[in-house]
């Protein structure tokens, strides 16, 4: 489980609204390149707990700058019960996933997942007029496959709250390299939201424009692309070093929304943690 104390509004926005262009690299793949592990079907069962220095350049909801950094609390852990697991990654997009493993082979993995995605935006006076935006529970499949050094990952998910009513997928492809004890890594991903995601979250539908000083906008589907480089370095046996660097693009789609107080073309993030696994 991952969580995070102490953020600015900025950041706040960004972690709640910007989820059309955030990295949705799903934990089992993260996790299996940083942890140099092939074991497709087991989610292990463990507990760690952390700190995390963050900076970087993203659009912001009710910042005039698009810089940030902070200070964060990260907690990761994992437990699987006969092919049940639940699993939350500070890596992840996803902030909580339940899931049950359906399939293995020898290189190919299925797993059924559902967890809950995206936020509210009352957590500023700007937005206090708006229509409420819930959370949705997206619900899916994550295949797997592992081709010689490379891992591959493919998800497609539905809000099945009644929400969003969205649809949203992923391809992901990474793989590792192991120098000395140093681990490193890199991913490259495609994510798609339809317009019923981007409609519900980002959109101002004319009732709220009517009452608001937002314009009335409804965005189409969108495509981001995101890559990411990162290193993972076991001080001890107890404590772990990670850092990540990541790059991805943010569509028209997103920035065209009237509810953004600053906008860019690209988000890009430094993050670095040292954390001791129960």
């Amino acid at each position: 489980m991952t969580t995070s104390h102490n953020l600015p509004k900025s950041i706040i926005g960004g972690l709640l609204a910007l989820f059309v262009s955030t990295p949705v690299f799903s934990a089992d793949i993260t996790h299996a390149l940083r942890n140099n592990t092939q074991d497709k079907a087991t989610t292990e069962n463990y507990f760690e707990l952390g700190l995390m220095a963050a900076i970087g350049r993203a659009p912001s909801l009710t910042d005039d700058d698009d810089k940030w950094a902070g200070g964060y609390l990260v907690i990761n852990g994992s437990y699987n019960w006969k092919g049940l697991f639940i699993e939350s990654y500070s890596e992840s997009g996803d902030p909580l996933l339940l899931g049950y493993n359906a399939y293995e082979s020898e290189n190919w993995s299925l797993d059924i997942v559902m967890g809950p995605k995206f936020g509210d935006l009352h957590f500023d006076d700007k937005f206090e007029d708006l229509d409420d935006r819930n959370s949705s529970a997206m619900f899916g499949g994550r295949l797997t496959g592992y081709l010689g050094d490379n891992v591959v990952q493919f998800s497609l998910k539905h809000d099945i709250s009644g929400n969003s009513h969205g649809t949203s997928a992923s391809a992901l492809l990474g793989r590792n390299w192991q120098v000395r004890n140093w681990n490193f890594h890199s991913l490259i991903g495609l994510q798609f939201f339809d317009s019923r995601i981007n409609d519900y979250y980002l959109g101002i539908n004319e009732d709220e424009a009517s009452r608001t000083q937002f314009t009335q906008y409804s965005p189409g589907s969108n495509f981001n692309a995101t890559t990411e480089i990162g290193v993972t370095y076991p001080i001890t046996e107890d404590w772990v070093f990670r850092s990540t660097a990541r790059f991805s693009t943010v569509s028209d789609a997103d920035m065209d929304s009237p509810i953004f107080e600053t906008t860019r073309s690209t988000r890009t993030s430094l993050r670095t943690s040292i954390t001791y696994v129960f």
